[in-house]
């Protein structure tokens, strides 16, 4: 989806080229630990009695169910929640 006019993804892009690779390494580490908060909020609203465990178990299978076999991620689930 692109609804953002092309001004302002101009914008965007001269200010992000502006930061330095620190700043912008930064930017991307705080985005992704944005969307892991908001992955686990969300699955802790969906399934209230889940462990910590069971959720971080959960959260990496969703973001890396495309990387491993189902064999390698049931061995890391399993590392995850008996660890």
């Amino acid at each position: 989806m692109k609804d953002t006019p092309r001004h302002i993804s101009e914008m965007q892009a001269k200010i992000i080229h502006s930061k330095t690779n620190e700043e912008r390494s930064i930017m991307g580490a705080e985005m992704v630990d944005s969307v892991y908060k908001m992955v686990k909020e969300r699955l802790k609203e969906e399934s209230p009695g889940l462990t910590e465990k069971e959720i971080t178990a959960k959260v990496f299978l969703r973001f890396y169910q495309n990387e491993f076999s189902e064999q390698e991620k049931e061995l890391i689930v399993d590392s995850i929640k008996n660890g």
